[in-house]
């Protein structure tokens, strides 16, 4: 289980998602998960497209339909668990001590309201600010994130802007009430570089002002390195490897970890040496029924890696989930 103490934000626990299939049966998306974040933290999800980081986001802020997923474990936000609230209490906390930026803001932001309408809506749902304060809160929060000329686009559509505007637009929404806690999914996905570091260093001025602690989901090692505190590494639904980001990024323990980091260009080797794909691709869910799920893709892997999930072991300053520290105490 994930070390918690009472100065943690968030507090997730034996954290189970399983989705709904024919003929009644269940197939496992995320199995096990224990996180924690302090105030003011940065914590780094990382691991490939279907690994269950988004699946596990959208848990957190219970946006998982409950006619095709089933939530088990307990997600403590401010010592309160989010499973056991209504829908009408947790409505109360998205949008307002807890918020969300989604993968694809064209797809988040509604192409028939304007941006000062979607934004104010969040400050009517959560405060009682008077229609003028929260025109006056939204110009505000549209400056905070950079945008230019921000009385005039509030008045504008999502279609009339580009995609990283849509994107600071997102970010304005979701810290229009200074909430505790950020999830940001690929937040820089699919912008041009000069706009992701333009992104980035807004998470983190905010995260400055009001001590906001941030979930960041992403398969960027570069935005890992560059934001986080703390890195965990999911692997078919599971946490794999997790330690503190300069640890974890000197010194990887996990095969797939080592595997993500030689996949990456690192502008401070002067060598020759070509990248090093990961051979294959994440399973489907549900395929893997024994052993560890990444033993088709390992070139460390024994027998007993296709016979039993290891669990999670202590080595040095990380955790680890693999047959080759076996010895080393186990903790989860």
């Amino acid at each position: 289980m994930a070390e918690t103490s009472g100065n943690d934000l968030l507090a997730v626990e034996n954290l189970n998602i399983l989705f709904k299939a024919e003929n009644g049966r269940t197939i496992p998306a995320v199995k096990d998960v224990n996180l924690s974040i302090r105030e003011g933290e940065t914590l780094a999800l990382v691991g490939e497209s279907g690994c269950g980081k988004s699946v596990t986001s959208l848990s957190l802020m219970r946006l998982i339909p409950k006619n095709t997923g089933i939530i088990e474990g307990k997600i403590l936000f401010q010592d309160q668990d989010l499973n056991q609230l209504t829908e009408r209490e947790m409505r109360a906390v998205r949008g307002n001590t807890m918020s969300m930026i989604f993968q694809e803001p064209m797809t988040s932001l509604n192409p028939v309201h304007k941006i000062g309408e979607q934004i104010g809506e969040v400050l009517t749902l959560h405060s009682t600010l008077s229609k003028q304060e929260i025109r006056e809160k939204t110009v505000e929060m549209l400056k905070k994130v950079g945008i230019p000329r921000a009385e005039k686009i509030m008045d504008e559509y999502p279609h009339q802007l580009s995609g990283g505007m849509r994107q600071r637009v997102m970010i304005a929404m979701a810290m229009a009430c200074t909430p505790k806690l950020l999830i940001a999914d690929e937040p820089t996905t699919a912008l041009d570089v000069t706009i992701q570091a333009q992104i980035l260093d807004l998470m983190n001025n905010l995260k400055k002002d009001y001590k906001t602690a941030i979930l960041l989901i992403t398969h960027d090692l570069g935005v890992v390195a560059e934001m986080a505190d703390r890195v965990m590494v999911m692997y078919y639904g599971q946490i794999v490897e997790q330690g503190s980001v300069r640890e974890l990024l000197k010194n990887p323990k996990h095969p797939y970890t080592i595997g993500l980091l030689n996949s990456v260009p690192n502008m401070d080797d002067d060598s020759d040496k070509p990248l090093e794909p990961i051979v294959g691709s994440v399973p489907n869910l549900g395929v893997i029924q024994t052993g560890c799920p990444f033993y088709a893709r390992c070139p460390q892997a024994f027998e007993k890696c296709r016979l039993e999930n290891p669990p999670l072991m202590e080595r040095g300053e990380q955790r680890v989930r693999c047959w080759m520290y076996e010895k080393q105490e186990v903790i989860a």
